[in-house]
């Protein structure tokens, strides 16, 4: 075996399967708990009775509980819609004004890059941190886009010079207008990475392809002018084949890694079969990961073990989430039993009984007494008492009823209860926080890929290019939850503060108004303190006159309003004067 050369080292199938194995047994821990305990609890498929009391006793009422915790807390919690904020990357208004523009055209990529995706991105990122403790966000490059973008149409043999202007006009505006770049939200255990290193050096995204889509890429690939191994598609193009694609800040790759086959209940591996590698001109790994920062780490580990950093919402309460359901199953059995009780017979026997209830309602019984329904034992009140205890220890550990908008007993006011809020919500500060980490990456890698491969985007009517980001990538990104009440209290105290000379209006603009372009807020106060300057309303009225053919009349009113006399000494117009000067003019 050859002598490790460190991180760049061009890559072969022996290096990326020992990085792959490596990675995978240090998350192995990890992924054992998100798939046989979060999972579980999140989509309600774990006993609730174990050994021979599953034979005894129902399995399948299962409350809600596990899963409104994961989505209350994403929901009230972490926002969908990102702001971009962008540092000038120098002093003077040139660099604000490109500041702005980048923002705008950042917010219109991230929008629309939304919309290409199949799940909400910065929501299901938000959701693998709640639920998983640990989430990993990727960028990447849509190459159908790109190569099309690069495309110059030449006209075809018979073609009419109107067809090939129309496919020609379409190819500048597909040019100008289209969107490669792709946010996108891998499971966290489809990607393998350092958990030491908040920005990995080495990433394997380890996962099953079709087999068709393994050689559509290699061909493209191979019509580009790019060295690759052509994967052939066999009998069953809809084959699933494990993928290892390696990613570095120096190389990037992608090896088959064997069929899916079963043995023992892990998948097998055949011999890995590298397909291309390649430098990483991009000069950055494109993933990001956070954990969650609801776990941390044990004493006396001599080894970081990731499963102790990723850690769910629901962990700390597990047994309480399985003794609820107990409880919950446990009163409906009883329910069950109270209105469908057994019924008792004296004197009779039971086929005769079930024959007369055949029959209809009336039984024909030997005495009073003959037929009586089981009593069934009330349930104490100290069994409720005890799930109300577990549902208070759910809920002190893991999120407050008032983030699910349910008002506490004994609040009477909006005040208190958004004090409960506010207290709550702190919880979830380290989670936004991390959010906001990973978004903050995924825009600066965008900046990045702009500038080095000379992209001129224009993005819903916002347009960026690298004259717009000078060098600069540095960006950061906030997931803002409005309340529309605190937000008019700050605007309203904001607005004091600027009168008292406490505050400029440019801090007010982004810290109480949450306004970013605060170049173009000037250029449009600009814009309306012209309209509404009576000098440029009489040159404005003048140009209407003109038009009307009222000019002469309309200077005369402008001299009389002004106290001057008229042109050439012509004293006062008459109203008979005037009368005759209308007509005139008409």
């Amino acid at each position: 075996m050859a002598e490790y050369q460190g991180l760049t080292e061009q890559p072969d199938a022996g290096l990326i399967d020992r990085y792959r194995s490596h990675l995978k047994e240090i998350w192995s821990t990890a992924h054992a708990k998100w798939e046989t305990v979060y999972d579980a609890y999140y989509f309600r498929t774990y006993p609730v009775w174990s050994g021979k009391e599953a034979a005894e006793r129902p399995n399948w009422l299962k409350p809600a509980r596990p899963t409104s915790i994961v989505d209350h807390s994403v929901d009230h919690q972490l926002s969908a819609e990102p702001q971009v904020h962008r540092f000038p990357a120098g002093e003077g208004e040139t660099h604000e004004l490109n500041a702005d523009l980048t923002e705008k055209g950042l917010t219109a990529i991230l929008a629309e890059a939304a919309l290409l995706e199949p799940v909400l991105t910065w929501k299901l990122l938000g959701k693998y941190l709640i639920h998983y403790g640990y989430a990993i966000h990727e960028i990447g490059l849509d190459s159908r886009v790109l190569q099309r973008r690069s495309e110059q149409p030449e006209q075809e043999k018979g073609e009419s010079d109107e067809d090939f202007k129309a496919r020609e006009r379409q190819a500048q505006h597909y040019r100008r207008t289209a969107m490669p770049f792709r946010t996108r939200v891998p499971h966290p255990s489809d990607v393998l990475l350092d958990p030491t290193e908040k920005r990995p050096l080495i990433a394997i995204k380890h996962t099953q392809r079709y087999s068709i889509n393994l050689h559509e890429l290699t061909v493209g690939r191979k019509n580009r002018g790019r060295e690759t191994d052509i994967w052939e598609v066999g009998k069953n193009p809809w084959e699933l084949i494990l993928a290892d694609e390696f990613w570095s800040e120096h190389w990037h790759a992608l090896m088959a890694s064997g069929h899916i086959g079963q043995r023992g209940g892990r998948h097998s591996y055949d011999q890995g079969r590298l397909l291309f590698v390649e430098p990483n001109t991009w000069g950055f790994v494109p993933y990001a990961h956070a954990f969650a920062n609801f776990g941390m780490e044990k004493t006396g580990a001599m080894e970081r073990d990731p499963s102790n950093l990723a850690v769910g919402i629901l962990d700390p309460v597990i047994a309480d989430l399985l003794a609820q359901a107990q409880a919950v199953s446990g009163r409906h059995n009883a329910l069950m039993d109270a209105t469908f009780n057994p019924v008792l017979v004296k004197g009779m026997g039971a086929e005769e009984v079930r024959d007369q209830l055949d029959q209809g309602d009336i039984l024909e019984v030997p005495e009073e007494g003959a037929l009586r329904r089981m009593e069934i034992p009330q349930l104490p009140r100290w069994m409720f008492q005890t799930e109300e205890w577990l549902s208070r220890d759910i809920e002190e550990g893991t999120v407050s009823r008032a983030l699910s908008g349910i008002r506490e007993q004994g609040v009477s006011t909006v005040g208190q209860q958004a004090i409960l809020s506010t207290a709550a919500g702190k919880k979830f500060v380290g989670v936004s926080k991390q959010l906001e980490h990973l978004a903050s990456v995924a825009c600066s890698q965008i900046l990045q890929l702009i500038d080095i491969l000379n992209l001129d985007l224009t993005i819903r009517g916002h347009r960026i290019k690298p004259e717009f980001i000078e060098k600069d990538y540095s960006v950061h990104v906030s997931f803002d939850l409005v309340d529309p009440v605190i937000q008019l209290q700050q605007r309203q105290i904001g607005i004091q503060e600027v009168k008292l000379g406490m505050k400029s209006l440019e801090t007010y603009w982004s810290a109480d108004a949450k306004l970013e372009d605060a170049s173009g807020e000037r250029q449009r106060l600009l814009e309306d303190w012209i309209r509404s300057n009576p000098l440029v309303h009489q040159v404005l009225a003048m140009e209407v006159a003109k038009g009307m053919g009222i000019e002469l009349l309309l200077q005369r009113a402008m001299a009389l309003a002004a106290g001057q006399p008229e042109q050439n000494g012509a004293g006062p117009v008459s109203g008979r004067d005037r009368e005759g000067e209308r007509r005139r003019q008409w």
